[in-house]
C-alpha cells in the first residue's frame, strides 16, 4: 500500500541510522493530552485485533496518509496537511504491505478524539431521534454503544450525504517503518514556532 508519512529530523535520522522507525511515546506530543491518550489506546487495541500484535517494545503506531481529498496521497507542500509542522521535516513516500496497515477515516476519527457517539443519521431529524435514544441509555450501555460506534471509522469507502461523509481523507497506522519501505524522500522546512513573550 502506497502511503505518505511526515517525520521530523530526529525520527528521520533514527530511521537512517537503525533502518527502522518506531513510535517513541515520550516524544509524541499528542500523548500528553488525556483525551488523545484515551483515543490512541483505543486505536491500539483495534490494531491488535485487526492487523496483529506489535513488535515487542512497540506501544503506539506510526501514522501516514493513504488518501487526501479522495486521491492517493502525494507529497504536495501546498496542501494544508503538510503545513502544520515546525522545523526540519521529511515527507516520505512509502510502500507498506496491506496486511500490516489499518486504515481509518481521518475526519470521523474526531468522534473518537472527542469521545462522541458516532451515529448513522442521514439528516437532522434522524440525528435528533438518535441523539435522544442515545442519551436515554443507562451509563454502562451508553459507553458500550459509543465504543462500538467508533468502529465505523474503519469503513473508508467513499460516501457523502447532506449530513455526513467518509473516504475523502484516509489515514493509515502501522507498527513500524523500515528503511526498505521508503520509496521517495522530500525534505522541507515547516513553520517557525512563535517565541513566547518573556515578561
Amino acid at each position: 500500500m502506497r502511503l505518505v508519512t511526515i517525520q521530523d529530523k530526529a525520527a528521520y535520522t533514527e530511521l537512517c541510522e537503525t533502518g527502522v522507525l518506531r513510535c517513541k511515546p515520550e516524544l509524541a506530543e499528542w500523548l500528553n493530552e488525556n483525551c488523545f491518550l484515551k483515543a490512541y489506546n483505543w486505536l491500539v487495541e483495534q490494531m491488535k485485533q485487526r492487523i496483529g500484535e506489535p513488535t515487542p517494545g512497540v506501544t503506539y503506531p506510526i501514522w501516514a496518509w493513504h488518501l487526501l481529498d479522495g486521491k492517493p496521497a502525494k507529497v504536495d507542500l501546498r496542501k494544508r496537511e503538510f503545513n502544520n509542522y515546525f522545523g526540519e521535516q521529511y515527507a516520505l513516500t512509502i510502500e507498506v504491505p496491506d496486511n500490516l496497515v489499518l486504515l481509518s477515516d481521518e475526519e470521523n476519527w474526531h468522534f473518537v478524539l472527542n469521545g462522541w457517539h458516532f451515529g448513522d443519521s442521514e439528516n437532522e431529524s434522524d440525528y435528533d431521534k438518535e441523539d435522544a435514544w442515545f442519551d436515554a441509555l443507562p451509563p454502562d450501555e451508553k459507553q458500550a454503544v459509543k465504543l462500538k460506534s467508533w468502529e465505523r471509522i474503519f469503513d473508508v469507502r467513499p460516501y457523502k450525504s447532506e449530513w455526513r461523509r467518509s473516504g475523502l481523507y484516509v489515514q493509515a497506522t502501522f507498527w513500524e517503518l523500515r528503511m526498505e519501505q521508503v520509496i521517495k524522500i522530500k525534505r522541507f522546512i515547516g513553520r517557525q514556532k512563535k517565541q513566547e513573550d518573556s515578561g
